[in-house]
């Protein structure tokens, strides 16, 4: 079997060749390019067999990675070490898959991060494809976090991605991300948008949650459609909730629910087309509120012959 081809800008360093290379261990690896670079090494503090990922590289498959013995390096990273402005992201299993997690800093000692929320294991020996991204802006990825503000962060994601308030465990684990990892807001994100819950929505009842509670009506198929690969893509229900709520015929629905409302708590009655059209009008063209139509309806002959 051939190795994948999206193993991208890999190289051994020292330690890795010198096996093979009686001079190279003599040597220092040499000098990082401008855009940095991430060394992975097999055993703790920087030492062992070790594997250099430049900036914008990556590798899918870390099985199909081998050292100057010929052993793979999948399931066999310990520690990161950076040079330049870089980040790191490493997988649980190939192809991107699997657990997740961001690394702003040299990390000694992986087994220091659980992994995922199961606090039983850690990323020592657990990694079988990696992702290195450039900074841009300069080397200070590492987010140093005031425990309430990463508390009030990791909430509100949890809100605005899942959707939903943040259960115990999540609160503790992603907390630890930004204080222990120095996770940035966006890396907070980008990790919920690829966790198992994000992806395994239930976009037909986002769909229809949302189309009912901002337009008063099912999806047409149109819509539907479009939103759905929107909402495949990586787009949040709030996003999507947003976009919707920006529409014309949003607006409209609000305005006729309003008029509506007031019609049925003021004059006790539906509201006859005429009035409706008025009252949507104003507010839809005059910038009318709700409590300007009660007050409006509030002065009618109509109501002041209601009984009291």
């Amino acid at each position: 079997m051939h190795a994948p081809s999206a193993l991208r800008a890999v190289v051994f360093c020292a330690a890795a060749l010198a096996a093979t290379l009686p001079f190279a261990a003599a040597q220092p690896p040499p000098p990082p390019p401008p855009a940095g670079r991430a060394l992975f090494y097999t055993e703790p503090n920087y030492r062992g067999e070790c594997l250099v990922v430049e900036a914008g590289g990556s590798s899918e498959n870390l099985e199909f990675v081998r050292d100057a013995r010929g052993r793979s390096f999948n399931d066999r990273i310990s520690s990161v070490r950076f040079e330049g402005p870089v980040r790191v992201a490493i997988f649980e299993n190939s192809q991107f898959r699997g657990s997740f997690t961001w690394l702003n800093r040299n990390t000694p000692d992986l087994s220091a991060f659980s992994l995922g929320e199961r606090s039983n294991t850690n990323w020592n020996d657990a990694v079988s494809s990696v992702q290195v991204d450039v900074v841009r802006g300069g080397p200070g990825v590492f987010t140093a976090w005031e425990r309430r503000d990463a508390e009030r962060a990791a909430r509100a994601a949890y809100r605005d991605i899942l959707g939903r308030e943040p259960d115990p465990a999540g609160v503790r684990f992603y907390l630890g991300r930004l204080l222990d990892a120095g996770w940035s807001d966006d890396q907070l994100r980008d990790a919920l948008r690829r966790s198992d819950e994000f992806k395994h929505r239930d976009i037909g009842a986002i769909l229809n949650r949302v189309y009912t509670e901002e337009l008063g009506r099912p999806p047409d198929p149109g819509g539907a459609a479009a939103y759905t690969k929107a909402l495949g893509r990586g787009m949040t229900e709030p996003e999507f909730r947003a976009e919707l709520h920006r529409s014309k015929e949003a607006a409209e629905h609000r305005a006729r629910t309003a008029v509506t409302r007031a019609y049925r708590e003021v004059l006790r009655r539906e509201p006859d087309p005429a009035g409706l059209d008025i009252y949507m009008k104003a507010m839809l063209q005059k910038g009318w509120d709700d409590a300007r139509v009660r007050d409006t309806l509030r002065r009618s002959d109509e109501f002041r012959a209601l009984p009291r």
